[in-house]
């Protein structure tokens, strides 16, 4: 099966089914198109066959919001409810995996041909499609595995793509682009992190052998999330000091200085204000005739 790889273009984690007999995985990073919530941003990738009609939704990082990953909603249609992987990302610093099992939207496997795998990320309230970052690659159906790096395009950078012949999750080996196998090996839930700045956050799928537990850091201000990243303020965000939520002690962002947590003031130690009481005490009592 040959590959021919055009464009490119990014995703963040991963979907597929098990035991699949072929598949694609696309890694990419993506960068912000400069929208008004950037870095926040929504993400889509799906797959088109050579005539451009739509095949199937890979991925979406997008609950709400999605109304602005224009041209994908011109393709889908307002019933497609394929791929919901995650929620809004919060930034461009993790890689994206995507992986098509070479599926339609129905479930029956796509006959032998060229196909189109298109991206497009979103980080405002955008009417034009012109607005988003967009990319594609295209590649062609057939019976040889290949892998292609290195590629860019549209606003997708440091993508690879990797085209599979072989039955992979399910069959207790770690192939690549895995991080578990068998799926009942993958992890469902990931460990409370004690930095509400930077929240452990499950991605990928347990059908697909992609699930794992990633730490994501968050650096937009972003309000009632319980962290107050550096540069924030109580006006960009209501969980830094002046905010509304400040005081509740869920200031908990990452920083070095001993004074400052996540931009956030840190109270007195105990032991101080109890040394400082009792020194008030006793210069009272001196003082009395």
């Amino acid at each position: 099966m040959r590959f021919v790889v055009g464009l490119l273009i990014a995703l963040s984690v991963v979907v597929a089914t098990p035991a699949r007999a072929q598949s694609v995985t696309a890694k990419f990073l993506t960068t912000p198109p400069g929208g008004q919530y950037a870095p926040r941003n929504v993400t889509v990738v799906w797959v088109e066959d050579s005539t451009g009609t739509f095949v199937k939704t890979i991925a979406r990082w997008a609950n709400q919001r999605k109304q602005y990953l224009i041209d994908w909603n011109l393709k889908a249609g307002a019933n497609d409810a394929d791929a919901v992987t995650s929620a809004t990302r919060q930034d461009h610093t993790l890689q994206i995996m995507a992986i098509w099992d070479l599926k339609d939207r129905n479930g029956t496997v796509v006959p032998d041909g060229t196909y189109t795998i298109r991206m497009e990320t979103a980080d405002a309230d955008v009417s034009s499609a012109a607005s988003n970052h967009e990319g594609t690659f295209t590649f062609i159906k057939g019976a040889t595995p290949q892998v292609q790096n290195n590629l860019s395009n549209g606003g997708f950078d440091v993508a690879s793509i990797t085209y599979s012949t072989a039955a992979a999750c399910g069959n207790s080996i770690l192939d690549p682009g895995e991080t578990c196998d068998p799926p009942g090996s993958c992890p469902s839930t990931c460990a409370p992190s004690a930095d509400a700045c930077s929240p452990n956050v499950l991605v990928g799928l347990a059908a697909s052998c992609t699930a794992q537990c990633e730490t994501q850091l968050i650096t937009a201000c972003h309000d009632n999330d319980g962290c107050c990243p550096v540069g924030c303020t109580g006006t960009t965000d209501s969980d830094c000091p002046g905010g509304s939520n400040a005081g509740g002690g869920n200031e908990t962002g990452s920083a070095t200085d001993n004074s400052v947590q996540g931009g956030c003031a840190t109270t007195p130690s105990s032991s101080l204000i109890v040394f400082a009481g009792a020194a008030a005490l006793l210069i009272r009592r001196r003082k009395r005739p």
